[in-house]
């Protein structure tokens, strides 16, 4: 027996076509790609094994994800060169994008600086051009601020990073967008605490529903 596909975040399906995102248009979407925060999209559940089948994006035989990611890495690192985003392999099937808040957003704003748009535009490049991934989008602060609005702050700027990606073209199916604020801050005021982070997960066709687990 097979349940319903379950769909998520309806309203970031509409962003696909869109080429740029302006501040108006930013603040016009919301919040609707955190709807895809810990969701599934595009799927079903197969009740006699518990896997997840019918997957929007495509999965990999595990024999094949090192050198699936390996030439994504590469890509990556001649892209991001210069741009202060580092790029780090974290296992076989993962990569992570460190983002300094500095470099995407201004002082206690959420909305993308325009000088970031390259950047980002190659980094979705590269996601399109490697659709067998998840990729998870989160925010983090340092320890200034009040606790409510540090996590609100971090929400924002995931889900903003999260719909310029889509906004270029990738599959908004693909995308776990989660804020932790201060969480795991160690000071009160620490620029390498204020980021973005994107891990770039690959769908293991034995396993597909561990590319959506969190990584924290």
């Amino acid at each position: 027996m097979r349940y319903p596909i379950l769909v998520a975040g309806a309203a970031a399906l509409t962003l696909a076509g869109c080429q740029t995102l302006s501040q108006n248009q930013n603040a016009a979407i919301g919040t609707g790609i955190g709807a895809l925060v810990g969701g599934v999209a595009g799927h079903q559940v197969n009740d006699d094994n518990g896997r997840y089948v019918g997957a929007a994006v495509g999965a990999l035989a595990g024999g094949l994800i090192g050198n699936y990611m390996d030439r994504q890495e590469q890509q990556l690192q001649q892209q991001m060169q210069g741009s202060g985003v580092g790029v780090n392999r974290v296992d076989q099937g993962t990569l992570q994008l460190n983002i300094p808040s500095e470099v995407l957003f201004g002082v206690d704003q959420s909305q993308i600086t325009q000088a970031f748009y390259p950047t980002l535009n190659q980094i979705a490049q590269t996601l399109q051009q490697y659709p067998n991934t998840i990729v998870h989008v989160y925010g983090f602060t340092d320890g200034s601020g009040s606790e409510q609005h540090n996590l609100q702050l971090s929400q924002k700027r995931a889900q903003n990073a999260a719909q310029y990606l889509v906004a270029q073209g990738v599959n908004s199916q693909r995308f776990v967008v989660q804020g932790y604020g201060e969480r795991f801050a160690t000071a009160q005021n620490n620029p390498q605490e204020r980021r973005v982070e994107v891990f770039i997960k690959a769908i293991d066709e034995a396993n597909p529903q561990a590319a959506y687990s969190p990584v924290y």
